[in-house]
Formats: C-alpha cells, sequence, structure tokens
C-alpha cells in the first residue's frame, strides 16, 4: 500500500449521526468536580418532602424533623478539560439565546 493511501486511512473523517434519545430524565442538582486530568459532572435529583397534616404545628413538626434531602444520582461524565470548554461555549451561547428569545416575548404586567 502507497504511503499516501495509507495516510488517507489514517485520516478519514465520517460523520457524526446522533439517534433518537431515551426520554429526558429530569435533573435539578449539579455538581462540577475537577481532579486535574478530568472534568466530572454529576447531575441528580432532589425531591421536596412530602408535608402533610392538619394543623400548622403538625406540619412544623415535621419541618423540625428533616435533617437532609437526599439527591439521586442521574448520570456522571467524565469530560476532558478542552470538550469541557467546548461545551460550556455551546451552554453560554444557548443561554444568550434563550435570553434573546425571553426578552421577545410578551412581559407580565
Amino acid at each position: 500500500m502507497a504511503q499516501e493511501d495509507r495516510a488517507q486511512l489514517e485520516f478519514k473523517k465520517v460523520p457524526l449521526v446522533w439517534t433518537e434519545p431515551s426520554a429526558p430524565v429530569p435533573a435539578n442538582q449539579v455538581i462540577v468536580q475537577y481532579d486535574g486530568s478530568l472534568v466530572y459532572i454529576t447531575f441528580g435529583q432532589a425531591s421536596l418532602p412530602l408535608i402533610w397534616g392538619d394543623t400548622d404545628e403538625e406540619r412544623e413538626q415535621q419541618l423540625e424533623r428533616i435533617d437532609r434531602i437526599e439527591v439521586t444520582s442521574v448520570v456522571r461524565l467524565a469530560i476532558a478539560p478542552g470538550n469541557f470548554r467546548a461545551i460550556a461555549d455551546a451552554l453560554q451561547r444557548h443561554l444568550s439565546l434563550i435570553d434573546a428569545i425571553n426578552k421577545s416575548l410578551p412581559q407580565p404586567t
């Protein structure tokens, strides 16, 4: 095989084709960590505890007993810093787009 042909095989470009994702998973908590080589992003879901009772006193007593709210991790991603920067840039561009769209919507009076 000629060296030119070998070089073409080593650097062949192919498109990425995204498949339809599964159903969205809700997440309302996030932790970002860096260990010096990878950035870890963990998304989680926390649900508020159910508070019930016939009187304010019963509900207040329940609230006093709550000492923590657990977060269930739904996904943990490990990302190289360069890719993390690209993701952060994409998120920032979308935030700017969301802000522009929201500014154009009628505001409640």
